[in-house]
This record gives structure tokens, C-alpha cells and sequence, in this order.
């Protein structure tokens, strides 16, 4: 009876968080190689934003010495690491979208 009351709460404040005007937001992370200043950092995420549906592209420097971090928020659930490489134009010759995994669904 508890699990029952739990989902019935979940569902409702589910309903009453998102209303019909909310856009559904996915979120993609990947690593990219090749960054290596603000310079190089500005360029890839201006070719992200490209992207059909993007809201919007962060990349962080990885702490622990390995490669660069890309989050991109989007509201298409269709991104793929190919349409990033693309996006990336003659770019991609310098940078290397190494991985872009959708993370978080609605």
C-alpha cells in the first residue's frame, strides 16, 4: 500500500511540474579531444549549438587529466556523435568528438 502511495504522489507531482509550455530536455555528455584553449573551447561549442534543438553546450576541462567534458542539452532526442562530428565541419579535422551518449531522458 506504501509503493502504491508513493507512485500516486510521484505521478502527481509529475503532472503538476510540467506543464504544456515546458519543453522535454535531454542531455547528452561525451569527450572531446583537441581543446586546447578558450579559443578551441568557443569553436566547438558554437558548432554544437547547430544542432537541431540545442538549448544548450558546456565543456569542462577533465580534473583527473583526461580528456575535455561535452554536455549538451537539447530538446531532440536524436543527437548522435556522427551529427556532431558533422556539425564540426572542416573543424573536425582538429577536434575529435571521441564520445556522445544520450544521459538523461524525460
Amino acid at each position: 500500500m506504501k509503493h502504491i502511495l508513493t507512485f500516486i504522489l510521484s505521478l502527481l507531482f509529475t503532472a503538476t511540474s510540467c506543464t504544456a509550455g515546458d519543453p522535454v530536455t535531454f542531455v547528452y555528455q561525451g569527450e572531446v579531444a583537441g581543446i586546447m584553449c578558450i579559443h578551441c573551447t568557443n569553436k566547438v561549442e558554437a558548432a554544437m549549438k547547430k544542432l537541431p534543438d540545442v538549448q544548450s553546450v558546456k565543456i569542462t576541462r577533465n580534473e583527473k587529466g583526461g580528456l575535455p567534458k561535452l554536455e549538451i542539452i537539447a530538446t531532440n532526442a536524436r543527437i548522435t556523435r556522427e551529427d556532431a562530428v558533422k556539425a564540426l565541419g572542416d573543424d573536425a579535422k582538429m577536434y575529435d568528438i571521441r564520445s556522445l551518449k544520450l544521459v538523461k531522458a524525460p
